[in-house]
């Protein structure tokens, strides 16, 4: 419960938000669901300004972004009425940036909300911190006024790292699209889609082995796998398995293609390795897409296998191939799990909901709505 988790830290000292996280419109989850609240109108319910530590580009850009980044936030600190920090951070290179942050917010004695959604967040802990670097992280967690996890398994995840943090669950959300025209629009072409950063973590090699494997059986069917990263090395494999013809690598989507490629997609595909709470997996259930996905990290909390989608273990070719090839060939099967998918994101992920969850959590350090 957020109210049990957090009632100690009920305060009237914030009146404002100052939130800290990537570029709106760079690659990744974090700017997907910054641009959720601002579809959601939540920089305009409350008094509230957003700070760009990172973006896409090279060292220096990204050099130049943080230190600018961290000078605005300096600077907010001192002209914002009593702010809450709210800070998105992933893992590696985000959370380094972020502890300025967060320090600079101990400085200015604000209160600071770690929104966690780095999918190896326990890798980058665990096996790529050393001791001192480790116990940096833990002073981090316990110094924060509040921890926001994606799911339950996460929230017990990092209660492992610091047990006396306070942490609750605050998944992902999604804005709810027009469906009404997705049957006309999808009967013109079979696609699989895939989206994200391509690689390992995403399974994104399993995925072109799985397809290569049943693509004689369904000629008229395509794989799309969109996205930055291991582009080329995706590539090969096709080429290798003759399928260029077959299987797409359009590179990364804005937020307009990727709209267009999920209402003319039939099946989404995400056999990932590690995530968080997949934002890019929440669309396409919005979408009204029957989705193939892994039972790691919160997707358990949304996707149950069988009843709105369907669950392979990552790395298990066969398993994959199998479930692509049982929703290719059954157009029922696709419509059934499309419209749980679809019911559940609208019941339990819709931005709505997410909404009236984080006006909770700022009511909680004394930050009221706008009049």
């Amino acid at each position: 419960m957020l109210t049990s988790a957090i009632a100690d830290q009920r305060t009237k000292a914030c009146r404002t938000v100052l939130m800290v996280g990537t570029h709106r419109n760079a690659m990744g989850g974090i700017s997907s669901v910054v641009r959720g609240y601002e579809n959601a109108g939540l920089f305009d319910h409350f008094k509230c300004v957003y700070v760009t530590t990172h973006r896409d580009g090279s060292a220096w850009v990204k050099a130049w972004t943080a230190c600018a980044g961290w000078i605005t936030t300096a600077l907010y600190l001192t002209k914002l009425a009593a702010p809450v920090v709210h800070i998105h951070l992933s893992s590696r290179a985000s959370f380094w940036r972020k502890a300025g942050v967060c320090l600079l917010s101990l400085c200015w004695r604000r209160p600071y909300i770690l929104h966690v959604h780095g999918s190896e967040f326990m890798v980058f802990h665990d096996n790529e911190c050393g001791p001192a670097a480790r116990r940096f992280v833990r002073w981090i967690f316990a110094a924060s006024a509040l921890v926001i996890a994606l799911s339950p398994q996460w929230r017990a995840s990092l209660l492992g790292i610091c047990p006396e943090a306070k942490i609750v669950v605050l998944p992902n959300a999604v804005l709810l699209p027009d469906v009404t025209n997705v049957a006309e629009i999808r009967s013109h072409e079979r696609s699989i889609l895939s989206l994200g950063r391509l690689g390992r973590r995403k399974g994104s090699f399993d995925l072109v082995q799985a397809f290569a494997r049943v693509a004689a059986r369904f000629p008229e069917w395509k794989l799309i796998c969109a996205g930055d990263g291991a582009i080329a090395e995706v590539r090969a494999m096709v080429a290798e398995a003759g399928l260029q013809d077959r299987i797409i690598c359009p590179g990364w989507l804005d937020c307009e293609r990727t709209q267009s490629a999920l209402a003319a997609a039939s099946i989404f595909a995400l056999p990932s390795y590690a995530e968080g709470l997949p934002m890019a997996l929440l669309e396409a259930m919005s979408w009204k897409l029957p989705v193939i996905t892994s039972p790691v990290g919160g997707i358990p909390q949304v996707v149950s296998d069988g009843r709105n989608g369907r669950l392979v273990n990552p790395g298990d070719i066969d398993g994959l191939a199998a479930s692509l090839s049982l929703l290719m060939a059954d157009e029922g099967e696709r419509e059934r799990l499309g419209t749980a998918a679809r019911a559940t994101i609208e019941g339990e992920f819709s931005q709505d909901e997410m909404m009236r969850r984080l006006a909770e959590i700022y009511s909680h350090f004394g930050v009221e709505p706008r009049s």
